[in-house]
């Protein structure tokens, strides 16, 4: 599935400008990493969530969230904010004060364009139950949770090391029906879901599907989105490509195409 630009027509249900000293860090550290990162106010207008995002120690990850809103979004169809980007893939999060799900929290990427404002408009029904970075399939969804909602934020956890600087305006969330059109492929997603039907499919003995599926989807990205990754990442998928063109063994072929996947940091779990 190719990430979705959301035309809507809707009503805000809840809407509020972005207030630095309403939100708070929560980075690596607590897991022994050393990536840091800070909230700060913008002069013109919202806030600054920005540092340096660090692989070391096992690290790799920047968060903020917030607690400043409405704990019931039984209203709410969507997550909306109007961020200026850096370019880089973010993550945005929620969480419920349930005891039962204390350990879980709801996720869902978006990618950003450089210096660009952008409305970022997230269905509830698209985010996923996580867990220490792993998927909970059991959890309930969280438009079945929505009636208690204890945060939301943003995480960085791209696993590109440096710094890096997202700016949020607003926060808010819409009631109303989502209308979708299909737009350009997200880099990011298109790789992780590559993955998540490859792996499977090598496992069970069958190389040449696992392959065709890496390779159907970085020719993709190739041709239908080359914006979305760095020159850096276009020459080592194009590279790859060859490679495994020359390559007679399906389990080799495989091999090249996900090393190359993983060698461009974007295929994060």
């Amino acid at each position: 599935m190719w990430f979705l630009q959301l035309c809507l027509s809707m009503a805000h249900a809840w809407n509020e400008p972005a207030i630095a000293s309403q939100w708070y860090v929560v980075n690596d550290s607590v897991m022994g990493g050393i990536s840091q990162s800070s909230v700060t106010e913008h002069p013109d207008e919202g806030l600054v969530f920005s540092g340096v995002l660090s692989l070391e120690n096992n690290g790799g990850f920047a968060s903020t969230r917030t607690e400043k809103l409405p704990a019931d979004w039984s209203t709410a169809s969507a997550l909306q904010m109007k961020v200026v980007g850096d370019g880089r893939s973010y993550i945005a999060t929620v969480r419920t004060p349930s005891r039962a799900l204390r350990r879980v929290y709801y996720r869902q990427a978006f990618d950003t364009t450089a210096g660009t404002e952008t409305t970022i408009t997230l269905p509830l029904e698209n985010f996923e139950a996580y867990t220490f970075g792993r998927r909970v399939p059991s959890a309930p969804s969280l438009a079945q949770a929505r009636s208690q909602i204890g945060s939301a934020g943003i995480m960085l956890a791209d696993k590109n090391e440096g710094p890096f600087s997202l700016r949020i305006l607003s926060l808010s969330t819409v009631a109303g029906e989502v209308t979708t059109t299909p737009q350009a492929p997200s880099a990011r997603r298109a790789l992780i879901q590559a993955i998540e039907r490859g792996v499977p499919l090598f496992n069970q003995g069958d190389a040449d599907r696992c392959a065709d599926v890496y390779a159907t989807t970085l020719t993709t990205l190739l041709l239908a989105a080359p914006d979305t990754l760095t020159e850096g990442q276009r020459q080592r998928f194009a590279m790859a490509l060859q490679e495994a063109q020359r390559t007679e063994s399906d389990v080799d072929r495989a091999w090249i195409l996900r090393r190359a996947i993983d060698a461009s940091g974007l295929a994060t779990p």
